[in-house]
């Protein structure tokens, strides 16, 4: 099922409620919330990473807990308003660094292999498990993923291989996922990035993103800039590990049998949109997907954010009734 957001339309199915229908106002954005708690846990070898951690103040309001990845260069505090939108909808929500970005260990903008984010993640769903069980005790309660650029490629490609993510999973959020970039990189820098992933792996090269092209919100431009936990450069091996995940997600993103949200920016100008909806097209799974016009990169920043976050929570509030979306038709 495919839909876009560009006439101010959801998906037909009940699975996907049309921001503006009053299912739930969020308008305006409720605005950043601190962490409840902070942590560092290590993930499987030893990398110490930093997680964030947020919940309702009455345990029994709590309806589900949400995993949240951030995108590439920044760290989970950037996502502290949309932990406010989670928990005023009744979800328990657990933040991370991964390794080479914000407060956590490793080498700015590196990884060995992508098997490093899949470890960070498995342990991360162990704290999350930890927390959830500390704050409701036996009570079962969905667990959703949910991931931002890098954050939704290291979902994806978690989704194509179970044993990455516990059973059961709820559903997986998808926002602007980083399949293949916009801007295609020449031959030349290609060749020479790839040569270098495989013998000088930790050469960082600079990566600075114009600004602009995450979001036409001046305030949230600001926040980034400033941002001295944010990072400008990518490692060889990074760019290496990225390519061979994007090209492993495309190949087998049939065999997802999560329940999937897509939230993508229509405007995007770091991630090829028309990349997105070839992926997207070959899910067997159910699935929803919102395509909204004009938007840059960080949905969850934009100036219209609240029609984001509205599809977001209707979204949630039909997985934890058991509402299922339709499978993909394209």
């Amino acid at each position: 099922m495919s839909t876009s957001d560009a006439d101010a339309k959801a998906s037909p199915s009940p699975a996907a409620p049309p921001p503006e229908d009053g299912v739930r106002d969020l308008s305006p954005p409720p605005g950043p919330m601190d962490p409840v708690d902070t942590m560092q846990f290590a993930s499987i070898d030893g990398a110490r990473l930093y997680g964030e951690w947020f919940a309702p103040e009455q345990a029994d309001a709590v309806r589900g807990a949400v995993l949240v990845l951030h995108g590439y260069m920044e760290h989970c505090g950037r996502y502290r308003e949309l932990a406010h939108v989670l928990v005023r909808a009744g979800f328990a929500v657990l933040s991370y660094d991964m390794r080479g970005h914000g407060r956590a260990d490793g080498q700015r903008g590196y990884i060995a292999g992508f098997s490093d984010y899949l470890a960070d993640l498995k342990a991360a769903f162990k704290v999350l498990d930890e927390r959830v069980q500390a704050l409701v005790g036996e009570r079962e309660i969905a667990r959703i993923l949910l991931g931002h650029s890098t954050g939704s490629l290291v979902a994806l490609r978690a989704l194509i291989e179970p044993a990455h993510t516990p059973e059961p999973l709820a559903a997986a959020v998808l926002s602007s996922p980083y399949l293949a970039l916009r801007q295609q990189v020449s031959p030349l820098k290609d060749a020479f990035a790839r040569l270098a992933g495989r013998f000088l792996p930790t050469l960082s090269l600079p990566n600075a993103l114009p600004l602009e092209h995450l979001s036409s919100d001046p305030e949230k431009l600001e926040e980034r800039r400033v941002d001295t936990l944010c990072h400008d450069v990518a490692s060889s091996g990074w760019y290496l590990a990225v390519q061979e995940a994007q090209a492993l997600v495309a190949e087998n993103a049939h065999r997802i049998e999560v329940p999937t949200l897509w939230l993508v920016s229509g405007g995007d100008r770091i991630v090829d949109v028309a990349q997105t909806r070839v992926v997207h097209a070959r899910l067997s799974a159910p699935n929803v997907y919102h395509e909204f016009e004009g938007f840059e990169h960080e949905g969850f920043n934009e100036r219209e954010r609240a029609r984001v976050f509205a599809c977001l929570c209707a979204y949630l509030d039909d997985v934890l009734a058991g509402v299922r979306s339709a499978p993909a038709s394209e």
